[in-house]
């Protein structure tokens, strides 16, 4: 592994980019905040990484501390890498910049790449809010093959991966640029690519975005 190069400074915010300032870095914390994932579940994640460089980068993940590694022999396809505690700590700075990259999603995708597994921390970065509580229910969520829940109670709204078979109040279908477009605000529902069966009105309260994802 290269030897880490280092801004030199004094400062927390050099130090903490002396770690996750690379290419790539920030990317592969997002694929791993959902749960542990193999090296080729990584790649599917990362189309553009070049295997030696994604590599590299989690060699430099477990060096800082902020990946493990599961116990199994070099190369076995049955190893996995997870986030540690301190990898962990990157959830809420991910998801503050994922509001604040808002602001270049408006355009939809554009050509670019899109994986539908990018829509639970995306929405979950755009709508959990502890302090709304009304209206309470439970909104399912489909993008592609993936499931979520967002679910608005006495705990606030959040979002969470699940499929849930019973007790929504709505269920809403579409692709993910559309949902995001209307969790960032660009749009509203109904729109003409998001499906939504049930309590019309509370999918829509559901997706509403919180002022600080506004863009």
């Amino acid at each position: 592994m290269r030897k880490r190069k280092t801004y030199g400074q004094f400062c927390a915010l050099a130090r903490a980019l002396d770690h996750v300032g690379d290419r790539w870095t920030l990317l592969i914390v997002r694929e791993l905040l959902p749960g542990r994932r193999r090296f080729a579940e990584l790649a599917v994640g990362l189309p553009g990484v070049a295997p030696n460089l994604l590599v590299d980068r989690l060699r430099s993940l477990q060096a800082s501390g902020m990946v493990e590694r599961s116990a199994h022999p070099p190369r076995s396809a049955s190893v996995t890498y997870a986030l540690t505690d301190l990898g962990r700590g990157l959830e809420e700075p991910v998801h503050a910049l994922i509001r604040w990259g808002a602001t270049w999603m408006h355009t939809g995708p554009d050509g670019d790449h899109v994986d539908p597994r990018w829509g639970a921390i995306a929405l979950k970065a755009m709508l959990d809010d502890p302090s709304m509580t009304e209206p309470s229910g439970r909104l399912g969520v489909q993008i592609g093959e993936e499931h979520l829940v967002i679910e608005i109670g006495s705990h606030g709204r959040r979002v969470s991966l699940a499929d849930p078979a019973a007790g929504i109040d709505a269920r809403v279908q579409g692709d993910l640029p559309a949902l995001l477009a209307v969790a960032a605000g660009t749009a509203t529902m109904p729109a003409s690519s998001v499906r939504v069966e049930g309590d019309a009105a509370f999918a829509a309260a559901a997706m509403t975005p919180t002022q600080g994802a506004r863009t």
